[in-house]
């Protein structure tokens, strides 16, 4: 019955975000309802009408002028559980008891590598969800989606995985078909975004996909085999990294390449800032294929800044790119800055820091390091908190 399924429908959308018992009957124009479920012709529409009347579960109330016509038809509120279960649906409530349910479960199991920043997640899960609202990619409504996304995310962040693994290694290698991390990497990378607080891609966890895409604002030329292909965009544009592998080299009028962590916000305000043009700006958090693509293929006397947070993560990127670039790596900007109130130090955010001043690399960032240890807080970290550029040019900020 056409007019059966668009009137759950429709009842659905006006229901299902509601956690509250229903207090009024839902109530919808039959003409409508009819046109809406594609049923136009007379004999169609005195069919629909005839297994309406013979299913006794609705009200239809006449026009009052001309009673052989119906104007409504009414879902009374005993009515709603029938309702359900002929559509196998639930009520809000229920969806939301569910992913409760499920994130309490997952807040009871013990993070083999994170277990302050697990536990905190499913606590912004928790409260969201007590709302509710959304925390993407988590929706209440759909709580054995929530649960399939917090098992994979367990899953893959419970391991250190050797840099580079293939995504479909990895699949693999956790139980299911090659292609299926393929299948969940945005919802995936949104929950590394959720859990780490900040743009976390797979590459930052160790697994290599191949939808790597590099953004980036300012000039530059692809040089391939056969030909060569320049680019010069005002602001953000993106190159695949299929683009970046066939390269055989990159070059650039810019004096210097500058690498931002924050791609949406601070990364858009310094291509508007860079009126002179002087700069390649390249978004990255941990890097990507793609941002080690280009970082081999440009000038090795190319400079090379890096823009990021300061806290352990934001430090650790840094030592990443370093790692990765055949250029040194100078930090921009990077220095701790006291903040009340700040965040505490996790178990975690102290490992980072330790492996990190023992990392050669990383030598000449030990102070604001040892600072922000001493301090047992990230300071005042995030990189927008310095605002929109206070100059015309590089180095974009006076932070004298």
């Amino acid at each position: 019955m056409k007019w059966l399924a668009q009137l759950h429908q429709d009842w659905m959308t006006a229901r299902k975000r509601r956690v509250t018992a229903s207090v009024q009957p839902f109530r919808r124009d039959w003409e409508q309802l009819l046109e809406d479920a594609g049923i136009r012709s007379a004999e169609d529409q005195q069919t629909a009408l005839r297994e309406a009347q013979q299913l006794a579960k609705f009200q239809l109330i006449p026009r009052k002028r001309n009673p052989r016509f119906i104007d409504k038809i009414i879902v009374p509120l005993e009515s709603e559980a029938w309702l359900h279960e002929q559509f196998g649906t639930q009520p809000g409530a229920a969806s939301q008891q569910q992913a409760l349910d499920a994130v309490r479960a997952w807040s009871a199991k013990t993070h083999p590598l994170m277990p302050e920043a697990w536990r905190e997640l499913c606590h912004q899960l928790e409260s969201a969800f007590t709302i509710p609202r959304v925390l993407e990619p988590f929706r209440w409504l759909e709580p054995i989606r929530v649960n399939e996304l917090l098992t994979l995310l367990f899953q893959i962040t419970s391991r250190e995985w050797p840099t580079g693994t293939l995504i479909r290694d990895a699949s693999t290698h956790l139980g299911y078909d090659s292609k299926h991390l393929e299948s969940q990497q945005s919802f995936l990378e949104r929950a590394l975004e959720t859990l780490f607080g900040r743009e976390t891609p797979l590459e930052a966890v160790g697994i290599q996909t191949t939808s790597s895409t590099l953004h980036y604002c300012g000039p530059l030329v692809l040089h391939f085999a056969d030909h060569s292909k320049p680019l010069d965009l005002r602001y953000e544009s993106t190159l695949s990294i299929a683009e970046l592998e066939q390269a055989t080299h990159i070059t650039t009028t810019a004096q210097r390449l500058l690498t931002v962590e924050n791609r949406k916000t601070t990364f858009l305000q310094l291509a508007r800032a860079d009126a002179q043009r002087s700069t390649l700006i390249v978004a990255t958090s941990f890097p990507t294929q793609a941002v080690k693509f280009l970082l081999q293929k440009l000038p090795p006397d190319l400079p090379h800044y890096h823009f990021g947070d300061t806290d352990p993560s934001g430090w650790d990127i840094l030592r990443r790119l370093r790692e990765i670039s055949p250029t040194p790596v100078q930090p921009m900007h990077m220095a701790w800055r006291p903040h009340t109130p700040s965040a505490t130090l996790t178990q975690r955010d102290l490992q980072i820091i330790d492996r990190l001043l023992t990392d050669p690399r990383m030598a000449d960032c030990h102070a604001p390091l040892q600072t922000m240890r001493s301090s047992g807080t990230k300071g005042d970290f995030e990189q927008e908190s310095l605002g929109c550029p206070s100059l015309p040019l590089w180095p974009f900020y006076d932070c004298s």
